[in-house]
């Protein structure tokens, strides 16, 4: 999945998710699991039942505000792929079929969620049943029912709904599956192909081939209900119905987004989620980051009751680790994702072209920008240490500030047009783009950087044929498997279509068919070595990313803020136990 802010399976793998934070779920209860699924970290859960543990020391009452540069892509479920986006948007009101409770020591527990367990598999996974749970209702009081939530997968096959997931959708139809069915919009009344509903409580999935980890595909914003009654239509959906303990009650594009309680949320219906804070107050209208951070460590008045998002730039830094009382509201660990530049392999045809520019590439200068060993540590890898099927590999060997005279020396004899740089407005992406263009003229090598409206960056660049040869991008497991990384970002099938999360193009059929042999290995721990050997056989053939830096979250918080842990899942402080300190 993408990070944009600053900060589910092949279920039976033998490793473990691997992220850290300073503070945790406070979570004790036993939920009943039912033991390991050969992964020490991650286990099913299929007794859950609601209410959520108490958290210890939470009480309710008070607003909570979210401090961000930047504001979500957009809402809309199905269309959702960026991690804080998914994880906000779940914890507080989107719920799906499946999710996760993080606990203290580290285990991660997969449970139904709008189901009443994580799936009953038949036909060796070919088939998943789920049985939904009493009392769950959209904000109006409406009845949540298996159709809507097979309305809702089935609109994620709508080309305007292209920048989301698309795990369910192959899985049903195939790999052209916006051939095979072109979703509700174009096809009123209907539902997709191996969808069926036997009664309100009950779906079924029948899907083309035998896939174990669905459970975890499920708990993806695919699986996220919608009432057809009410859907604007593809790509209009700014404020979706909310299932979850909190509602979005307005919202203003770019400034504020505020989110109030749902009185129609059943917490007895959910065994994850609180509503401990009388809501929740996104503020995205201040776009610098050290003003942010500045704030925080100041601590005073409303911004007791803040929780920030960005990490601090180096210059904002020093604020913080010079405050005693500020260095104790951090919040820290290693994340899932992993920062590049994907280079479009379709532009920028010359393999010696794109080794040149990992080469001119300066590292150093960008991790000072953007805030030093705190921001991330520097990459020779696309998947990152903490993903299983991880290999430490370096195919450059490039010192961390570059090695021009190298890039040159590849070069030679060529005739260079200028390149394109596209990134994303906001932040220091200006400043980071700067000092690229500058390490990239000591190897003889123009760039154009070029600025992109904020929202609607990943659908420019993940519009087949567009015009940017390389793109600042960040991307993480969408659940503990190698496959929803390298098996993504490398493969010919996400390089067919628009709404491509293959932002470098990447269209190698040898490579694709490995990629499909791993994914479909029945014993996916066994696999996990080759895709390793695979990206580095990428890395060193092909060259298709620039790999930067491995991404560290590190934020803030006010005083008054409880409950706010890192997430191992999705990389960003966690909202699902958060409270105000009374």
């Amino acid at each position: 999945m993408r990070r944009t802010w600053s900060v589910a399976a092949i279920g039976l793998l033998t490793v473990a998710v691997g992220a850290a934070g300073c503070t945790k779920n406070t979570g004790n209860d036993d939920t009943g699991s039912k033991g390991p699924q050969n992964n020490s970290k991650l286990v099913y859960v299929d007794d859950a039942k609601g209410p959520a543990p108490e958290i210890k020391d939470a009480k309710k009452g008070g607003i909570l505000t979210v401090l961000n540069v930047q504001d979500f892509d957009h809402l809309e479920p199905q269309n959702t792929y960026v991690g804080a986006a998914i994880m906000v948007g779940n914890q507080l009101g989107l719920r799906t079929l499946t999710s996760y409770y993080e606990k203290d020591d580290g285990q991660i527990e997969l449970m139904g969620d709008l189901a009443t367990t994580t799936g009953q598999q038949t036909e060796n996974c070919k088939v998943w049943t789920y049985k939904l749970r009493d009392n769950i209702k959209f904000e109006d009081g409406t009845a949540v029912t298996a159709k809507d939530i097979a309305y809702g997968v089935s609109r994620a096959f709508d080309e305007s709904q292209a920048d989301g997931p698309t795990y369910i959708q192959r899985w049903l139809a195939g790999e052209d599956f916006g051939k095979a069915y072109t979703g509700p919009f174009k096809n009123p009344g209907t539902i997709a192909p191996g969808i069926t509903t036997p009664d309100d409580k009950t779906i079924v999935f029948t899907l083309q081939g035998s896939h174990c980890d669905f459970p975890l595909a499920a708990a993806l914003p695919t699986t996220v209900p919608v009432l057809a009654a009410k859907d604007p239509g593809g790509g209009k959906m700014e404020s979706p119905m909310s299932t979850g303990p909190y509602k979005i009650k307005s919202y203003t594009r770019g400034q504020r987004l505020e989110w109030v309680r749902n009185d129609n949320w059943d917490p007895t219906s959910d065994p994850l989620r609180h509503n401990y804070a009388d809501g929740f107050v996104f503020d995205f209208s201040q776009s610098d980051p050290d003003i942010i951070t500045k704030r925080l460590v100041a601590d005073q008045g409303a911004d007791q009751l803040a929780i920030g998002f960005p990490n601090p730039t180096s210059a904002s830094l020093p604020d913080i680790q010079s405050n005693e009382s500020a260095k104790k509201r951090v919040i820290e660990g290693d994340t899932i994702f992993s920062q590049i530049v994907s280079i479009n392999t379709q532009r920028v045809t010359d393999v010696d072209i794109r080794r040149a520019m990992i080469y001119a590439y300066n590292k150093q200068a960008v991790l000072q920008i953007i805030g030093g060993a705190t921001a991330g540590t520097p990459s020779t890898t696309l998947t990152p240490p903490v993903t299983p099927g991880y290999k430490k590999f370096d195919a450059y060997n490039v010192p961390l500030t570059g090695d021009p005279d190298k890039a040159k020396t590849l070069l030679q004899g060529k005739t260079l047009r200028p390149f394109k740089y596209c990134y994303r407005a906001g932040g220091v992406r200006p400043q980071v783009a700067a000092a690229v263009k500058e390490a990239f003229a000591k190897a003889g090598i123009e760039i154009v950087p070029t600025e992109l409206d904020r929202t609607t960056f990943y659908s420019l660049i993940g519009k087949k044929g567009n015009d940017c040869d390389l793109a600042p991008t960040g991307w993480g497991q969408d659940y503990p498997s190698p496959t929803t990384v390298l098996g993504v970002l490398a493969s010919g099938h996400e390089a067919s279509h628009d709404g491509s999360n293959n932002n470098s193009w990447l269209d190698v059929p040898e490579v694709t068919s490995k990629l499909d042999e791993l994914a479909s290995n029945p014993d996916p721990a066994s696999a996990l070595p080759q895709y390793g050997d695979l990206e580095e056989k990428i890395m060193k053939d092909y060259a298709p990313w620039i790999p930067i830096y491995y991404v560290h979250s590190y934020t803030i918080n006010g005083s008054k803020v409880g409950g706010i842990y890192l997430s191992q899942l999705w990389g960003s402080p966690s909202l699902q136990n958060a409270y105000v300190i009374q």
